[in-house]
């Protein structure tokens, strides 16, 4: 009985035996990616190869796949063995095979690679229609930093007292450090001639912070892009009056002048014991801007008479409100010879 059991346990060590060879030769046979380039960091214009050796190929197929997120097919199959599935005049196959060791390399060549190369890049071993194995390395192109135009404003219009905020988008690698500075070199809002981030933030804007102000985008591959984001300041009218009070003399000619600040620009007028003057054969109305956001109002009386002596009212009107200013016209004591 103890012979008939170790003859039991005997058989049972070299079955094991025999399936541990068994799987360790077909392990040892199975295909497999033995090695792969590393990921690759290139500029623009360069030229650059990747390897993937494959051990135990045998008769299968390999190929090098570009993988596509985006689409529904995942990868877009770039060449079989030795021969190119695309026709990019760029690309080149090899496959260098030893015998001997039942090994291949396959090394896939891009010339003069663009922007549009970067992603990832898969070799695959085709074992069945369902079943592959693969590896994978990243490209990833160096190109000059771009501020986004579609995402990025041309121009911002706030009220005075509000907060603005303003962001730039930019695409580049490495990716683009932002920045801002006021045209001119003027210093910004915060304080200092720049301002880094890609959120410009204004506190309580102020009509003094409207201007030109440059979005610059660098990442040290090429020059900086800049692009110039113009700053309304919406504000109620103001009214300056350099001379409140007139003195002319009877059949004289005189003027009344009112210089108006307001964005958007004023409506402007003059008014006289409550009524609304209007251009006619004594009296002369003119409304000229001197900048986008000042106008000077004239109102010229061309001979007076004693009716015309007491206050005028410059009026100026906008969406955000209006403001009135008086003047005063009186007959001097002394002649003051006319200016005309």
């Amino acid at each position: 009985m103890q012979l008939i059991n170790n003859l039991k346990l005997l058989f049972i060590i070299l079955w094991a035996h025999l399936i541990q060879n068994a799987l360790t030769a077909i392990t040892s046979s199975s295909p497999a990616i033995s090695g792969i380039t590393k990921d690759i960091v290139a500029n623009i214009g360069e030229d650059i190869e990747f390897n993937c050796t494959v051990q135990n190929v045998g008769r299968l197929s390999v190929s090098w796949a570009k993988r596509t997120p985006k689409s529904g097919s995942g990868s877009v199959v770039l060449s079989m063995r030795s021969i190119l599935s695309l026709s990019d005049p760029r690309y080149t196959i090899v496959e260098t095979k030893d015998n001997k060791t039942d090994s291949a390399v396959y090394t896939f060549k891009i010339t003069k690679i663009e922007t549009s190369d970067t992603g990832s890049y898969e070799c695959q071993v085709i074992l069945a229609a369902t079943e592959k194995i693969t590896k994978t390395l990243n490209l990833a192109v160096k190109h000059p930093a771009i501020i986004s135009q579609e995402r990025t404003p041309k121009s911002m219009v706030v009220t005075e007292g509000e907060s603005l905020e303003i962001t730039c988008y930019a695409d580049g690698f490495p990716q683009p450090t932002l920045s801002w500075e006021r045209a001119h070199n003027a210093i910004m809002p915060a304080g200092g001639q720049m301002h880094l981030g890609a959120i410009l933030r204004i506190k309580e804007v102020h009509r003094l912070d409207r201007g030109a102000y440059y979005c610059i985008a660098t990442n040290g591959v090429g020059q900086p892009d800049r692009r110039l984001i113009r700053v309304e300041v919406e504000f109620r009218p103001q009214i300056a009056i350099q001379r409140p009070k007139i003195a002319q003399m009877l059949s004289h000619a005189a003027e009344l002048e009112c210089t108006v600040q307001a964005y958007p620009a004023p409506a402007v007028f003059w008014y006289r014991n409550g009524a609304k003057l209007q251009t006619d054969s004594q009296h002369e109305i003119s409304n000229t801007a001197s900048s986008h956001e000042t106008t000077t109002s004239v109102l010229r009386i061309a001979s007076i008479s004693e009716s015309d002596f007491g206050d005028y009212y410059c009026n100026a009107t906008n969406k955000l409100g209006h403001a009135d200013a008086r003047l005063h016209l009186f007959q001097p004591v002394i002649p003051v010879p006319s200016i005309f």
